[in-house]
């Protein structure tokens, strides 16, 4: 293992918490919303996947806040969960 070099902060701060430990409310949302409409209508996220042509782990890590989702796949998934894009945003 290398020592750390002086210039080098001493850790990285995660880029879906903020450097909190927690995941950030806004990105969180978001996903928790996509999940409910998505078990609602009873589709699984394989189905929701190919619906706005994503990967299944994608969609996952949409649902838990893990990636962001830019507004021109949130109109996506919208239309692949029948409902409107103001209803998955907080």
């Amino acid at each position: 293992m290398s020592a750390r070099r002086k210039d080098q902060p001493a850790s990285t701060p995660c880029p879906w918490c903020d450097g909190t430990g927690y995941l950030a409310a806004e990105k969180i949302h978001i996903g928790i919303r996509i999940m409910q409409r998505r078990k609602v209508l009873g589709m699984t996220q394989e189905a929701l996947s190919e619906a706005v042509r994503k990967s299944r782990g994608q969609v996952a890590n949409i649902e838990t806040g893990r990636s962001d989702i830019p507004v021109s796949m949130l109109l996506l998934f919208a239309e692949a969960l029948d409902c409107k894009p103001s209803d998955l945003v907080p």
